[in-house]
């Protein structure tokens, strides 16, 4: 697996073009440089001017998408399209307008529902479980999953000591992905959903969260053999060629999980007919728990850099790792399904 590249994004970033995030779009550059971000998506509010600003900067890729925003719920994150997608009550017809622009659409915070302390109504859950053809979902939204757990004790650590935070996905999410990928191929991806926004105190401005967390956060990583262009990141999402990483937890960089039959390789997102002779293989380059999940549920777990697996059957299978780091396991990657036929 030597010949695969593999390269690091941070997705779902929200500029002034938002009008709830006082960074314009080419101030990202500097932080994403500063944490070696390979390519990053923009997503704005129901709008897509950051459009003139694709491309690269500095060997960083800069893409642009479009989080359309419905007033009710039903927040999707729509990448690879050419021209802005308005909301609509009717959620079916704009999955249906972003695959005419051969787009990818992803359910974003399902399970949404605001601060568990403030109790402040929200209207961002995903609404309906019904629709179809739709690319897959978020998995792991850095700013919801843990916004709705934050109170003023535990936002103090994170700002200060974002270390001793245990900063991890709301699980009904990762068993609504489990349900799925089920009966449909359900690609997961890691978002920010950043909002760069300021308080103020007397003459000083204090950045609500650190502006410097989001892009050491949760990280969408792509495999590929090709290079890093929008074409191969695109590619390779749909694919479902990605794992998902809390990168403040270690580089991962060097992560693999696949099914090796003889001289047959299949990554995440492939699906694979079995025949009695595979193998699943992860390999990891900082020693952490493996999880092996077959269909939901873990059938496996060690320590250590490696992990294989002899007993493969029908379903799917998908690794959670945990790092151990400031007195626990902590969540820090996710991977996406194999499929087995």
């Amino acid at each position: 697996m030597d010949k695969f590249n593999n390269y690091s994004g941070v997705v779902h970033i929200h500029t002034t073009y938002s009008k709830d995030s006082v960074l314009k779009p080419l101030d990202l550059i500097p932080y994403l440089k500063k944490y070696k971000v390979d390519f990053a998506i923009i997503t704005d509010h129901n709008n897509l001017e950051a459009k003139k600003y694709e491309g690269f900067y500095e060997n960083i890729l800069l893409l642009i998408g479009e989080e359309i925003t419905p007033e009710e719920g039903n927040h999707l994150l729509a990448f690879n399209i050419k021209d802005l997608i308005k909301p609509k009550e009717d959620v079916q017809s704009v999955i249906d307008e972003i695959n005419l622009q051969d787009g990818l659409s992803f359910i974003e915070h399902p399970f949404f529902e605001g601060n568990k302390i403030i109790k402040n109504e929200v209207k961002m859950k995903w609404l309906d479980w019904n629709v179809e053809n739709y690319t897959g979902m978020s998995v792991f939204n850095f700013t919801c999953d843990g916004g709705e757990r934050i109170n003023l004790f535990n936002y103090l650590i994170f700002y200060f000591f974002p270390g001793l935070d245990k900063d991890r996905p709301n699980y009904k999410t990762i068993n609504k992905w489990d349900e799925l990928n089920k009966y449909r191929k359900t690609v997961g991806i890691g978002t920010l959903d950043a909002h760069f926004l300021y308080f103020k105190i007397l003459n000083f401005k204090i950045e609500v969260f650190p502006f410097k967390y989001y892009f050491n956060s949760i990280r969408t990583n792509i495999i590929t053999e090709k290079p890093l262009n929008k074409e191969t990141v695109y590619e390779e999402i749909k694919k479902g060629h990605i794992y998902i990483t809390h990168n403040y937890l270690g580089e991962a960089k060097g992560f693999n999980f696949y099914i090796e039959r003889g001289d047959e390789k299949f990554l995440m997102g492939d699906e694979i007919e079995l025949k009695g002779n595979e193998k699943i293989f992860v390999k990891t380059p900082l020693k952490s728990l493996i999880k092996l999940i077959y269909n939901g549920e873990c059938i496996y777990q060690k320590v250590g850099n490696e992990l294989i697996y002899e007993r493969v059957d029908k379903g799917f299978y998908r690794v959670e790792l945990y790092r151990f780091h400031m007195f626990n396991y902590k969540p820090w990657i996710f991977s996406n399904p194999i499929y087995v036929k």
